[in-house]
């Protein structure tokens, strides 16, 4: 028997006390492909729910159903998921009814006999992505996205039967959940070449029908800033933005920590601030089709672009069921991605051009930054020139160490504001206040009665 089959089986034997139970799908194939073993996925000719309650026992851990109508069980302990279903007609009929060949290996625990479809061993060992059956894909469209999303992982290659299965069944993908076709797209976001999944989805129709609005952006011409149509741009700053989130200190020297630590706040409980920043790349110039706009002499402009995508991006995430912070986030992200380009237009960073931005990207300033230097960095056309991507790096560094520092106290609450100007609490002292936060960030003014001064005056000559 295979040295790395057997200390898998051991591990799990140790755990789960059925001889007669299976270690299947993924587990098995990573094991093959030297990679670690981490979720188990478990199948028993038994009832699911006795032996992954005997597990939890086993573990100290819960154990709940995952699925009803498949009779599916899931233990989790720490950070491993285990899984347990039961076997209709036997391990092989649960074999010939999975998605690629891959996948369909079983181990048993009791004897560590293999069990696996024609040709599996041998795809693993090729490592090739091969369709069970020509209904695969028919028979669960999320197969589709999760092809890709193995490809990318994994860097097993598509077989070309396979392919070509994937792209006439490509318009079913839709019909997944769309929660659970973002978590394909995510895992493609943060793999190991994002670009090389959407590529592959474009190739396989699969880009057109899960994101069309991307899709859309292929052979959309840009100005002279420009070397790439904007869905060639797009991937480039997709490239960029994942590079970036990996190695902050390549960009941001020593502002690399602080971004570090901002990208990696908790959105909601399976994102991070990171994902948004790949999501914003991605979709960042999404609503640049329809704003594509000629002006005198020739220039090509997208008026408008940001704050359309942003909308867009929403109401994708929406499709696709994220939070609404990772909503929030990633519509902020690309709303702002023109806003630190200005800057840099502009001059010298100040303190209170940084307060702007703090308030404008806020609560995500940081990621913004991000953002922007990724599309910066993937704008390279004959207009372009080396020296603003040099400056837009340096004030991008200086920015997300800006953004970093603490944020003073305010010198007034609202309501003693409102006091001492004797008007009642409203728009108006909201207003006031945001001026005077302006004023003491540039230093103008550090006391109470300072602000309140400048209020009174603010308001005398407003």
């Amino acid at each position: 028997m295979d040295a790395r089959l057997e200390a898998a089986r051991a591990e799990v034997a140790r755990v789960v006390a059925d001889p007669e139970a299976w270690l299947v799908g993924g587990a098995v194939r990573d094991v093959l492909l030297d990679r670690p073993l981490a979720d188990w996925d478990l199948v028993v000719e038994g009832d699911p729910e006795t032996l992954a309650r005997a597990i939890g026992r086993a573990l100290d851990a819960p154990a709940f159903p995952l699925s009803e109508r498949h009779g599916a069980w899931r233990v989790v302990d720490g950070a491993r998921a285990i899984d347990v279903t039961g076997a209709d007609g036997g391990i092989a009929a649960d074999l010939a009814r999975r998605d690629l060949t891959v996948n369909a290996i079983a181990l048993r625990l009791g004897d560590g006999r293999l069990e696996a479809v024609s040709g599996a061993l041998e795809d693993v060992a090729a490592r090739r992505l091969r369709a069970v059956s020509d209904t695969a894909f028919a028979d669960d469209p999320l197969r589709l996205l999760r092809l890709v999303r193995l490809h990318a992982e994994l860097g097993l290659e598509v077989e070309t039967g396979t392919a070509a299965l994937a792209r006439r069944d490509a318009a079913l993908a839709p019909q997944a959940a769309g929660e659970r076709q973002r978590m394909e797209l995510e895992r493609m976001l943060l793999g190991r070449d994002p670009v090389d999944a959407l590529l592959l989805m474009r190739d396989l129709g699969l880009l057109a029908a899960v994101l069309p609005e991307v899709a859309a952006l292929a052979d959309v011409d840009q100005s002279g800033y420009h070397h790439l149509d904007v869905l060639g741009h797009t991937l480039q700053v997709v490239d960029a933005a994942h590079d970036l989130v990996a190695h902050p200190e390549a960009a941001f020297g020593a502002a690399a920590e602080p971004v570090r630590a901002a990208l990696a706040e908790p959105l909601d409980a399976d994102a991070d601030v990171a994902v948004a920043v790949l999501w914003a790349a991605l979709l960042h110039d999404v609503a640049k089709p329809w704003t594509r706009a000629v002006f005198d002499g020739g220039h090509v402009g997208f008026p408008g672009h940001a704050q359309e995508g942003a909308e867009v991006a929403d109401a994708i995430l929406a499709r696709l069921r994220a939070s609404t912070a990772l909503r929030r986030c990633t519509a902020l992200l690309v709303r702002e991605h023109l806003r630190l380009g200005f800057l840099v237009s502009a001059g010298d960073l100040d303190a209170r051009a940084v307060h702007r931005y703090r308030v404008a990207a806020a609560p995500w300033p940081i990621a913004s930054v991000v953002v922007s230097l990724a599309d910066r960095w993937s704008t390279r056309g004959t207009r372009a020139r080396q020296r603003w991507i040099r400056r837009h790096t340096q004030m991008a560094e200086q920015m997300a160490l800006a953004l970093a520092a603490p944020v003073p106290d305010p010198l007034v609450r609202g309501d003693r504001l409102a006091d001492a100007l004797g008007v009642a609490p409203g728009p108006e002292i909201g207003e006031l206040l945001a001026v005077i936060a302006e004023e003491q960030a540039a230093g103008a003014i550090a006391t109470e009665a300072e602000a309140i001064a400048f209020a009174r005056t603010a308001r005398a000559s407003g």
